[in-house]
């Protein structure tokens, strides 16, 4: 049963390539169907004429079989204008003779063939064409007399068979092309809805990017200016020459894996996870902040086990993180300090950034996370993209994780996001 199915299967797509549509598609697959069902009945029906002494209609029933063989063997060559055409004007012209000769009910199948017409081609004059010549010979068929010998008369069961057959063949098609109506409809709306994630993706990756890489630069810019200017002496201008070089040989750094990470991204932010150790990749994003840090005689203290673990993607766990210092530093005050420490609970890792800072009202608190901010500046006048926690919220939760926020004005914030804990299985 398989095996048949299987041959069924690949003999409905003959004729079908990939850079086809897909409206194109299910029409050579109509072909196909129409053609393989008119088969059957019209070799059975010759055999059975051919017995009852109908030689004339017995050859009608034979050149629709060969026709019908003619279309299979015109989709296979991929020819499939000739395959349609073919198709619905051998069967118009044999069965307008079938039953203008022998009145065996063949009128219906013209119905058949007319709307078969419409959903095979976009054509609207073809439509006409096809209307009025079906209308015409129904119309023949009705009012022409024609004698028809008492012995070459079908059985009143043959007419009302192929009757039932062509009322039967007309909800079938008309059903096969609504289903594909809806199927393209559906395929539509998936689609609409995928290229609108899509759309939000690529503007949080190139947000993210911004957020993360334009930043850094204007530091760079205001130390870069000061040693234009001659503003300090020659005794310090090597340590910030050597901090700049430090600054663009990270920026470069980053900018690299950003710019490889948004091209990967492209298609969508997908998410790769894998084991991480806390502790390295925490001390890794504040040593990149040592600048910043310096500047405002802030001190970070790192209380993490170097044994714990997470299972993240780590290109989205370092955006976040990143982030999170950065605001931490940005919204400190002067000589304060900074705790990054962490928790563990059935679930999850928790992440605390605790800093001494400006602190937000309970308001802002709660809509910090669900709408993009106004650009915000820091205690020392630090510039902000004013996106970083939206994004932040975001990858977190498409990493299976929480974040959170306890802030008390003028006193400081507590920043906790919680991923889940590796597990070795």
């Amino acid at each position: 049963m398989n095996a048949i199915l299987k041959y069924w299967k690949k003999f409905t797509y003959l004729g079908v390539y990939s850079d086809m549509s897909y409206i194109e598609m299910k029409r050579v697959m109509m072909i196909n169907l129409i053609a393989t069902f008119c088969l059957v009945p019209t070799i059975g029906f010759s055999i059975i004429n051919l017995f009852d002494q109908r030689y004339l209609l017995s050859a009608i029933n034979i050149s629709n079989t060969i026709c019908s063989v003619i279309v299979i063997i015109l989709q296979h060559h991929m020819k499939h204008n000739s395959a349609k055409a073919t198709l619905l004007i051998s069967n118009f012209f044999f069965f307008f003779i079938g039953a203008l000769l022998y009145k065996n009910g063949g009128e219906y199948f013209l119905l058949c063939i007319m709307i078969a017409s419409m959903l095979l081609y976009n054509d609207r004059r073809l439509h006409l064409i096809f209307c009025i010549a079906v209308a015409s010979s129904i119309a023949i068929l009705n009012l022409l007399p024609v004698d028809i010998p008492a012995e070459q008369l079908v059985p009143k069961s043959r007419a009302i068979f192929n009757i039932t057959n062509a009322l039967i063949f007309i909800v079938i098609i008309v059903n096969f092309f609504l289903q594909i109506i809806y199927n393209n409809t559906d395929m539509i709306e998936k689609q609409r809805q995928r290229l609108q994630e899509l759309n939000l993706d690529k503007e949080k990756i190139f947000s993210i990017i911004a957020h993360d890489i334009k930043s850094p630069f204007a530091s760079l810019e205001s130390l870069v200016l000061m040693l234009r200017e001659e503003t300090i002496n020659n005794n310090t201008s090597i340590e910030y020459i050597d901090q700049i070089y430090q600054q663009i040989v990270h920026q470069n750094q980053s900018l690299d894996d950003f710019l490889k990470w948004g091209s990967i991204n492209l298609n969508g932010i997908k998410i790769y996870s894998t084991q991480i150790s806390l502790y390295p990749l925490i001390m890794d994003i504040v040593k990149s902040f040592l600048d910043k840090m310096q500047t405002k005689k802030l001190k970070v203290n790192v209380k993490i086990p170097d044994q714990q673990y997470i299972f993240a993607d780590k290109d989205h766990t370092i955006i976040i993180f990143r982030n999170l210092i950065s605001n931490a530093i940005k919204f400190s005050y002067v000589s304060g300090t900074i705790n990054i420490y962490s928790s563990v609970d059935e679930k999850y890792i928790r992440i605390h950034i605790q800093d001494e800072g400006i602190g937000i009202n309970s308001l802002k608190s709660k809509l910090l996370f669900s709408v993009s901010q106004q650009k915000s500046i820091g205690t020392e006048d630090e510039p902000g993209a004013g996106l970083g926690l939206v994004l932040c919220k975001d990858l977190i939760e498409r990493n299976k994780g929480i974040v959170e926020i306890e802030s008390v004005l003028e006193k400081g914030s507590v920043f906790t996001v919680g991923l889940p804990k590796f597990t070795e299985i």
